[in-house]
């Protein structure tokens, strides 16, 4: 089983297959990606993320004015998120197994880092202005993180 998007979808390799993988009703996998299947897995995953996190930066920027400068998809294996003091925000390919809403605290989390560079209560009262519920998904998270890796 593997997850994207907050669900959990099953393997099936099949011999034939248009590209080495893609998901409908479950993840296929071709037969001769078999031997490479992490990788192909991790680049399909990486791929996704930029498409996902992307309009969610977007969305959010727009909405309330956050300025960036570029969207780096990392390998963290421990950390969702980060941004530095030049405007890059990073995240790590993993984030786009969970479900949207925990995509979109981790995107407003880095984004208002923009903002305040610390955690201090004034950053989560800006989080918390964007996403009101920001505490239960950011427990969830916590709770549920050993869950979004295959390696």
């Amino acid at each position: 089983m593997f997850w994207y998007l907050g669900k959990e979808y099953a393997l099936k390799v099949v011999p034939h297959a248009s590209s080495s993988l893609h998901l409908e009703d479950r993840f296929y996998l071709s037969q001769k990606a078999l031997p490479v299947a992490r990788q192909v897995f991790t680049d399909w995953y990486r791929g996704q993320a930029r498409k996902v996190f992307s309009a969610k930066v977007e969305k959010y920027a727009g909405q309330y004015g956050f300025k960036y400068q570029r969207i780096r998809i990392s390998s963290a294996r421990t950390r969702w998120g980060s941004c530095n003091n030049r405007g890059s925000l990073n995240f790590s390919w993993r984030l786009v197994m969970t479900p949207r809403s925990i995509i979109d605290y981790v995107v407003v989390h880095e984004l208002v880092h923009l903002w305040e560079q610390n955690h201090l209560p004034s950053f989560w009262s800006k989080v918390g202005d964007i996403l009101p519920a920001y505490k239960s998904r950011r427990e969830w998270l916590k709770k549920n993180a050993h869950l979004f890796t295959f390696d």
